[in-house]
């Protein structure tokens, strides 16, 4: 069998049984959570540089040919796919103590199958047809029960649809450029095009409206997967364009641009994140702070600055499962994330309110968090390249910062002594002993990473290293 089918079509074939069992909950969860987590480890056991034989035969091999169109699994992609089956595998347990809907499990799973597609798929240009097919099934995920369609699903939809077409004009250009190699016009127009495609794809300034969208409606741990496991196969395929193509990866103009476009997201992001007073939107302009940062990073033109854009993709998966996990339960007690509405909360649900306020603390770079590392190390590179980067990523980090005193002040405030009958209702929900394991689990996990980063930063280095062509 060959590698690409197996781990593209397994999800994809598993997801109409794990959507006849969502009648058994802990059953569909068991499954999606586990065939996730098996691939995880298969991909990165497997010897799929070279047929495993089995009495006389092979029995995987790492490519294959559909309709002209080559798959095939490159070293390069094994850690990637093994982070984001890792990363979903825990995003599906999560929902074992978060509300979600009931797509969210099958979708996933489809989902990952069309984005293994997209890291397999040669040329590279189609990846921009699976990522818009997985785009279109994450709508289900981040549609709510009470909700059938929200307006962040469909900005997100939007703007991925958007995409696509300036991705795959950009392979008709590129095809001329094999025709007419010393026309330079062919290399021009498909760099702006694949520039043009990827600012959207990756919510680019003016673009990003999606991204607080998303995170203050959709359910929680739907919004985790987009912004863990879909973004990091969009940065992937954008390294990946930046290392196969030489006129692209060393182009002194595409650092300038990703350099410019991470500063703009950072600023806007500062901005408005500044002005919050809802854990959901926070979570979102983070999100547009943190892209900046990777596309800053990725920017430098440099193997450390790819080291610390993957860095960044890779401990923001943590903390943003354990936000989605911890919102959830704080929304399904108080109606609502805002901070008014959590006034308090913390007194009878600390664990949640610390996995979340943690998990945004990871996502700016705290100290002793899983981010601090990445973070530290983008700040040390930007302030001796371009230090202008690094005044902009640190303003940034204390915006998030100052919004994160204020949402945990309101969840630390003790009730008005004439509102404590009346807000009693709100608060008779306790933190079941499960919940309270996974949370304290999440919470240590992260602040492990940040004093042990050793544990994670070689495979992310391994990683990095693959992609020598990127840099002017």
């Amino acid at each position: 069998m060959p590698a690409p089918l197996f781990f593209a079509g397994l999800p994809l074939v598993f997801a109409p049984l794990v959507y006849a069992l969502r009648r058994w909950r802990r059953t569909e969860i068991l499954l999606a959570a586990g065939l996730t987590l098996f691939l995880a480890v298969l991909v990165l056991i497997l010897p799929l540089d070279q047929p495993l034989v089995f009495w006389g035969g092979p029995i995987i091999k790492s490519t294959m040919t559909i309709l002209g169109r080559v798959f095939e699994v490159e070293p390069v992609d094994r850690l990637a796919l093994a982070f984001v089956f890792a990363q979903a595998a825990v995003l599906f347990l999560g929902s074992g103590l978060a509300p979600a809907g009931r797509f969210h499990l099958p979708a996933g799973l489809a989902a990952l199958g069309l984005l293994a597609a997209a890291l397999f798929v040669r040329r590279f240009l189609f990846a921009a047809l699976f990522l818009e097919l997985a785009a279109a099934l994450a709508v289900f995920m981040l549609s709510d029960e009470s909700k059938p369609v929200t307006r962040g699903a469909l900005r997100f939809l939007v703007f991925m649809s958007l995409a696509m077409p300036f991705i795959l004009l950009s392979g008709w250009l590129i095809e001329g450029t094999a025709a007419s190699p010393e026309d330079a016009t062919f290399v021009t127009r498909a760099t702006l095009l694949l520039g043009a495609g990827f600012g959207v794809l990756l919510g680019v300034v003016p673009f990003h409206s999606w991204m607080p969208e998303v995170a203050e409606h959709a359910p929680p741990l739907a919004a985790a997967f987009v912004f863990t496991v879909m973004q990091f196969i969009s940065v992937f395929v954008l390294l990946t364009f930046l290392s196969a193509y030489p006129w692209l990866g060393q182009n002194p103009v595409v650092y300038r641009a990703l350099t410019a476009a991470g500063g703009g997201m950072i600023l806007v992001g500062a901005v408005f994140v500044f002005g919050q007073r809802n854990f959901g939107r926070s979570m979102g302009y983070a999100l547009m702070i943190d892209v900046g940062a990777v596309l800053l990073a990725i920017g430098l033109g440099t193997p450390a600055g790819v080291e610390a854009a993957l860095a960044t993709l890779a401990l923001r998966g943590g903390a943003l499962a354990l936000w989605g996990v911890g919102l959830a339960q704080l929304r399904r007690s108080a109606g609502s994330d805002d901070f008014d509405a959590l006034r308090g909360l913390a007194r009878t649900q600390p664990f949640a309110s610390a996995a979340v306020v943690l998990s945004l603390l990871s996502l700016v770079g705290f100290p002793l968090t899983a981010g601090f590392t990445a973070r530290w190390s983008l700040l040390f590179l930007l302030a001796h390249i371009h230090p202008t980067g690094a005044i902009l990523l640190l303003g940034g980090m204390v915006s998030i910062g100052l919004t994160v005193a204020r949402g945990l002040n309101a969840l630390l405030a003790p009730l008005a002594a004439d509102d404590e009958e009346e807000a009693a209702p709100s608060f008779k929900l306790s933190e079941r002993p499960l919940a309270v394991a996974v949370y304290a689990f999440g919470i240590i996990a992260i602040l492990a990473l940040g004093a042990f980063p050793q544990w994670l930063l070689p495979a992310v280095t391994q990683t990095a290293n693959i992609f020598t062509g990127i840099g002017p």
